[in-house]
């Protein structure tokens, strides 16, 4: 008697309790690690499965790594967001970059020249102006026009532990021959690039 006069009670109670929590659980997992308060923000959370290694393009060579380089460093192109298939779209260029044809006697040859006919290639590419590097000591600059940081000696750098330990900071607009700059470091011996031997063919 007493069990069948307190079952619709007790299915009540769980019905109520589950009617109260199965809603909170659905919005979020029960493990997530970030406050409820950011549960609305306008950001993605990611992880990587192994510590960076090199923040340095030239040697880089891992996807985790270049979650944090594609913050630092914008190439001149870039893949479309949204456009399947891949489509590749100026970033820090003007526009797409123009190509020109030539064959093995250096004589230019026309945009549909059969590719056996083609010995090489020359691509150029337009800098955006405008875009300038991100405030840096290493881009500090005097009165006078010399850097100011470019020939410190280690009592120089006594008390200083980070970039927000130097007192001035500079900037500049980035230049063509900064890419180049780049691309060569690619084949420097010194810097160990993963495409190192790529780049030997060329």
């Amino acid at each position: 008697m007493s069990w069948k006069s307190t079952l619709p009670g007790a299915v009540v109670g769980v019905l109520v309790a589950a009617a109260i929590t199965v809603p909170h659980a659905a919005s979020a997992a029960w493990n997530n690690p970030y406050p409820d308060s950011e549960a609305e923000a306008n950001a993605i959370y990611s992880s990587f499965s192994e510590r960076p290694k090199h923040l340095d393009p030239a040697r880089s060579y891992s996807a985790d790594e270049y979650t944090f380089i594609g913050q630092i460093y914008e190439p001149p192109l870039q893949y479309h967001f949204l456009k399947r298939p891949y489509q590749l779209v100026p970033l820090t260029v003007r526009d797409m970059p123009s190509v020109t044809y030539y064959d093995a006697e250096g004589n230019t040859l026309p945009k549909d020249s059969p590719i056996e006919k083609i010995a090489f290639s020359e691509y150029e590419f337009r800098i955006e102006s405008g875009i300038r590097y991100q405030p840096h000591p290493a881009l500090a600059k005097s009165e006078s026009g010399d850097y100011i940081y470019h020939d410190l000696s280690r009592g120089d750098l006594a008390g200083i532990h980070s970039l927000s330990g130097f007192e001035h900071t500079g900037t500049r607009e980035l230049t063509a021959a900064d890419y180049v700059y780049q691309i060569k470091r690619l084949a420097d011996p010194r810097r160990h690039s993963p495409i190192a031997g790529v780049m030997a063919d060329y």
